[in-house]
């Protein structure tokens, strides 16, 4: 989304630096807390009109599915796709619900998005249903078939206007429904059975592997305190040295005495947690063995390596030369 309202010429950047976030800095493999992305949002989303979404969702792009999108290029027949993107929908940037339609003819992809009742909701909706269709069509794409005729029903007003609409069309093609409840892309049941030219078993199975396991880490990340996954999951998005506990207490909108109260109150502490994600950060930077020492201490945010030196060896009992051999 950050990258999208960049391109459709957005100030983003500035109102991330008021939060302490630099757009750079955010990890694309880290996982995000619904509460905490909802708090971004409105960060981001401020003032924002909420017809851009359907210019900003077609700037996402299928490189942010990792695993999922291997899985899916790699599924024997349409069909298993599209329900493979449906069981693994957690893995994907979408907030509401994705589900499977058949009809006598016909079927159809639905999306059920959240919060419909506000700017935001509307932004965010405009976004996931717009880069859900650029989804689908770069996804026949790259399995090497031909992206068939979708009929559409999108869950916003009709447009008031003719450029609106023109616009409208431009993204979603000239058979559109507006005012449902839900967004579905309908297309012929016949597109179930094409074979996918990409299809391989074996790097199917290995990538649904790995999705199962992505779905089973969300799982175990879900039975810690909601306070405590929004503080992990803000810290882990960010690399470069860490934002102090006023700024993260300002991001997810707890004034910081009740953060700190509310950590003590979990057995836990700001200062306990930021150092338990740096030192994380550091064996994985080292053990990916692509990095010099002064460029891992650059990249967690130290002002010289002599400092990261000290913290490393504080942590683990040996310096990061010695633990690199």
């Amino acid at each position: 989304m950050i990258q999208g309202m960049r391109k459709v010429g957005l100030e983003v950047d500035p109102k991330l630096h008021a939060v302490g976030l630099r757009a750079e800095s955010l990890q694309s493999s880290a996982v995000i807390h619904p509460s905490l992305e909802w708090n971004l949002l409105q960060v981001v989303g401020r003032n924002v009109n909420p017809a851009l979404g359907l210019w900003i969702g077609q700037h996402y792009n299928l490189v942010g599915y990792g695993p999922l999108l291997m899985l899916l290029v790699t599924s024997e027949r349409v069909e298993i796709a599209l329900e493979k993107a449906v069981q693994y929908q957690r893995l994907t940037h979408l907030t509401g619900q994705l589900s499977l339609r058949f009809e006598a003819d016909r079927v159809g992809l639905c999306y059920v998005p959240e919060q419909l009742g506000t700017d935001l909701g509307l932004l965010r909706a405009h976004c996931e249903i717009s880069s859900t269709f650029k989804f689908l069509s770069d996804l026949y794409k790259t399995m090497g078939l031909k992206v068939p005729k979708f009929a559409i029903e999108l869950p916003f007003f009709a447009p008031e206007t003719d450029e609106l609409m023109e616009n409208y069309a431009r993204v979603y093609g000239d058979h559109l429904i507006f005012d449902r409840g839900e967004a579905v892309f309908w297309c012929d049941c016949a597109v179930l059975d094409k074979k996918i030219p990409s299809a391989d078993a074996m790097t199917f199975k290995a990538y649904e592997h790995k999705c199962m396991s992505e779905m089973n880490r969300l799982k175990i990340d879900e039975k810690e305190p909601v306070l405590l996954q929004r503080v992990y999951y803000y810290l882990e998005l960010q690399q470069g040295m860490l934002p102090s506990m006023a700024q993260t207490a300002h991001v997810l909108q707890i004034p910081e005495r009740t953060l700190r109260h509310q950590l003590q109150q979990l057995g836990r502490s700001y200062k306990d947690i930021r150092e338990q994600i740096m030192k994380g950060k550091a064996l994985e930077l080292i053990e990916y063995k692509e990095y010099s020492i002064e460029m891992i201490a650059e990249l967690l945010g130290y002002s010289e390596p002599a400092a990261f030196n000290h913290a490393f060896k504080r942590w683990f009992g040996q310096s990061p030369r010695q633990y690199h051999k």
